[in-house]
């Protein structure tokens, strides 16, 4: 059995996708070592997405040929459709993987930008609750069904919850973390001693991570067209948008990075030379919010990795030029 023209359709549709995932992937890496920053946590969690989209792809290819994904059920012998749910859960289970390393790459990347005390720990425990809740959701993915055989075996007697409700709750969830995540980022931009074309281009980058926001949500909706009459046709939508949904991720996560490849135009707040663009002072206090721009830009200021929280220090203690703002120290003596 081949594939149906739905199932061609969704081929071609999702090889495209994660090639520009691929392609995003790459350049992310030139622009690493292109700009001499080093390789942190968020760009090796991108690398396992990649290879969770490719084991993705697979599976969809097999569901399309093997599987009878896009035939009408009735038109399916009992052997297809034993494999239809085989492969569907295979799916579940990768796709259940894919979403939260995609989610703590992000975060891990704004670890890497943004380096104040209380984001740090607040990041922290946002990187803990969604690792916990994956985890739970993989381990009730594989308790699904008791015994599992049941899920693809009619001939297997068992209990089973709703696949279904299941998948919407977990989505919930992934729409939920979405916003928080495409929030995160936004109070600290607005706090940086920085022009308002300068933030505002900071934040028309990570406003990107709304196309993935409107992703999950319409992920959600189309669960609600699948016919479990007829689930093998029915769920054409819900498939695509399973795919669609890390892939615009994926890319979203990789542009920041990609960014700092091309050339920048100097605006008039980043032409301002002056200790105070930073709001730094002797007790170490970034008003700044933390950034670091070297990380953002894809740039390195130490040998040793990304400044911490915006600064830049060579070994001799003196404060180092981060693009076009050079970074002073203001010391302020009271007697008395």
């Amino acid at each position: 059995m081949g594939p149906s023209p739905k199932g061609k359709e969704m081929i071609v549709i999702v090889s495209v996708l994660v090639g520009l995932t691929c392609i995003s992937m790459a350049l992310r890496f030139v622009a690493r070592v292109k700009r001499r920053t080093g390789f942190g946590v968020d760009d090796c969690l991108c690398f396992v997405a990649v290879v969770l989209m490719l084991g993705m792809l697979i599976e969809l290819i097999l569901w399309c040929f093997i599987g009878g994904n896009g035939y009408h059920f009735f038109d399916l012998d009992t052997r297809t459709i034993t494999r239809f749910y085989q492969i569907f859960l295979s799916n579940q289970f990768t796709y259940f993987v894919l979403t939260p390393v995609i989610k703590i790459s992000f975060i891990c990347f704004y670890r890497r930008l943004f380096t104040t005390k209380r984001f740090l720990h607040f990041t922290f425990c946002l990187n803990i609750l969604i690792a916990t809740w994956s985890l739970g959701i993989f381990l009730a993915c594989a308790l699904q069904c008791r015994p599992l055989r049941a899920y693809w075996d009619v001939n297997v007697k068992g209990s089973c919850f709703s696949a279904t409700t299941f998948i919407i709750v977990n989505q919930a969830f992934n729409v939920v973390m979405d916003f928080v995540i495409l929030a995160v980022p936004i109070p600290m931009i607005w706090r940086l001693h920085r022009s308002w074309q300068d933030k505002l281009a900071l934040n028309a980058v990570f406003a990107l991570g709304g196309f993935v926001c409107f992703a999950s949500i319409y992920r959600i909706i189309v669960l609600f067209y699948i016919d479990l009459k007829d689930v093998t046709y029915t769920i054409y939508d819900a498939t695509l948008w399973t795919h669609i949904e890390p892939s615009v991720g994926l890319v979203v996560s990789c542009l920041p990075i990609i960014r700092g490849m091309f050339p920048r135009y100097t605006s008039a707040g980043q032409k301002q030379r002056t200790g105070s663009s930073l709001g730094h002072s002797s007790t170490g206090t970034d008003c700044s919010g933390g950034i670091d721009h070297d990380c953002f830009d894809g740039r390195k200021a130490l040998q040793g990795g990304c400044a911490f929280g915006g600064r830049a220090w060579n070994r001799s203690g003196n404060a180092l030029e981060l693009e076009n703002i050079r970074v002073t120290t203001d010391i302020e003596v009271q007697i008395g």
